[in-house]
């Protein structure tokens, strides 16, 4: 890895030419975080599968496998919870500010 100098000029040049407008923002976040959900649910959908198929007896996947995909399901559906716990915190705090 390779770290390359900061040129402080060109990174507020950039700032300053691509400041966008609250809506920009508002909907940028929500595609940030609709591929989030949608790419968790896709590994949902395809560990829940493969639970059918390991129950049934019809996979060829063995048991290090199968754990391995579950623990990663596992660690996915506690990193969501928690940004939705973080998220739903920042929401309250900001509601409890007075303007």
């Amino acid at each position: 890895m390779t770290l390359n100098a900061v040129n402080l000029n060109t990174f507020s040049d950039a700032t300053n030419q691509s400041v966008k407008s609250v809506s920009q923002t508002q909907n940028d976040f929500a595609k940030v975080l609709k591929d989030a959900l949608g790419s968790v649910n896709d590994a949902q959908q395809s560990t829940n599968q493969l639970v059918s198929e390991v129950a049934s007896g019809n996979s060829d996947m063995d048991l290090h496998n199968f754990m391995i995909a579950m623990q990663k399901l596992n660690v996915l559906l506690k990193t969501t919870v928690q940004v939705r716990d973080r998220v739903v915190e920042a929401y309250q705090e900001v509601m409890r500010m007075q303007v």
